[in-house]
């Protein structure tokens, strides 16, 4: 049971429902198959690029409480028209807006979790954050598939609601220590949910301000810049599959939208029990050569997508399912590689290197969403898993090109700047 003190991580429960969980649904079915399909969700994610800005800010001036409030009321006060409004630009801009609010509540988690408590306690106490939000997700995806198929209104209620009791828990019991920058960090973690989860909390509590910023760019090292790109380029692929997954899933194969929900949910709960596991093979055969994998597994699953998409029978559309399930599952294949790797590039500025990757991931989301509800709306779910497929290959390519060959641009697992223990 939570304690009155600890009430507030409800807060971050109700805001995993509605962005992890509610929204990867939601927004996309919301256009009902148009060329547009994935618009509202790259708006959604892409403000997730301000989240240095805003985390900067409250580190100078103390007031990450007042972030997470004000994110959560500027949230929730754009949700409430989703439940009303017809797809367009105006449902594209306040799905901005809400990103907006959701991205301002995150960038403060971190930080809120472990204020005022001794750095022995800040992994667990940013776990258990990351619990709350993952939680949150699975029955955020659950709801939103039970409800999109003939109540999708009322589903965008039900967000709303979520965030409306998000902010009330926010402003009651939200820790009221003031916070401002510090010199010391806590390590880093890899980021759980999958791709819905990449514009959660975020994975690093340090933000860093612009001026850090422009000279972390001038002494950028060329294997970052190549690791960033590879991320951009397969990020960008993947996210067009999972994004409109819930889409594909309606309209090739006729299926309500429960059912992609439960293999979303199933693999993001299945990928859990790995990340132990994948630190260990990281720590043997090092972070590129993970990421490499990772990409593999991805690479062969979108494959085995594309052959499916030629038939449109039933059994065929429940092996998508178990696909897009295993899918999942290989995300901390990616999620710990890419963070150590990010980590281990720049040691002695890993806040600005996780806030670069950060970044990073969230433009590729964004653009992800916008490409693939684009190429599904007009040429279908074949030219979109092939598509995934020459892409992620590309990447795989430059990978081993890059950085494979050579052992690896990160030798092995930082242990001592990142958190695996329970994610």
């Amino acid at each position: 049971m939570i304690r009155r003190s600890e009430a507030w991580l409800g807060c971050y429960l109700l805001i995993g429902l509605a962005q992890n969980g509610m929204a990867p649904i939601l927004l996309p079915l919301a256009a009902r198959g148009d060329p547009d399909a994935g618009l509202s969700y790259a708006a959604f994610a892409l403000t997730g690029v301000t989240a240095p800005i805003l985390g900067n800010w409250a580190d100078r001036e103390g007031r990450h409480r007042d972030l997470l409030i004000w994110g959560a009321v500027i949230a929730t006060a754009c949700f409430l028209p989703l439940c009303f409004l017809p797809q367009g630009l105006i449902f594209i801009f306040v799905a901005g807006g809400a990103g907006l609010g959701i991205t301002a509540a995150t960038t403060a988690g971190n930080v809120l979790a472990i204020a005022g408590l001794g750095e022995n306690f800040w992994n667990d106490r940013i776990a258990l954050l990351q619990r709350a939000v993952s939680t949150g997700q699975v029955f955020g995806l659950l709801l939103a598939g039970i409800l999109a198929a003939q109540f999708i209104r009322i589903a965008f209620a039900c967000a709303f609601v979520a965030l409306f009791a998000a902010s009330i828990l926010a402003i009651n019991f939200a820790p009221t220590v003031v916070v401002r920058a510090t010199q010391k960090k806590p390590m880093a973690h890899p980021q759980v949910g999958g791709e819905a989860g990449a514009a959660g909390v975020q994975q690093n509590a340090h933000h860093f301000s612009l001026g850090q910023f422009r000279a972390f760019i001038s002494v950028i090292s060329p294997a970052l810049t190549r690791f960033l790109l590879v991320w951009f380029i397969s990020y960008t692929a993947m996210n067009g599959i999972a994004v409109l997954f819930p889409v594909i899933m309606t309209l090739h194969y006729g299926m309500s939208p429960i059912f992609p929900a439960v293999a979303y949910a199933f693999g993001i709960c299945a990928s859990l029990f790995a990340y132990r596991r994948v630190s260990k093979l990281t720590t043997k055969y090092g972070s590129a050569n993970v990421i490499i994998l990772g990409l593999l597994v991805r690479l062969c699953l979108f494959g085995v997508l594309g052959l499916l998409s030629l038939f449109g029978a039933h059994w065929a559309g429940l092996a998508v399912l178990v696909a897009f399930a295993l899918v999942q599952l290989s995300w901390p294949l990616l999620a710990i590689s890419t963070i150590s790797i990010s980590v281990s590039l720049v040691p002695q500025a890993r806040g600005e290197s996780i806030g670069l990757f950060n970044a990073t991931s969230s433009v590729a989301s964004s653009a992800g969403a916008a490409i693939g509800g684009i190429v599904f709306g007009l040429y279908g779910f074949s030219t979109l898993s092939f598509t995934a497929v020459g892409v992620v290959g590309t990447s795989v390519l430059l990978a081993w090109f890059w950085f494979g060959r050579s052992g690896g641009i990160s030798t092995s697992l930082s242990h001592s700047t990142i958190h695996i223990g329970n994610v």
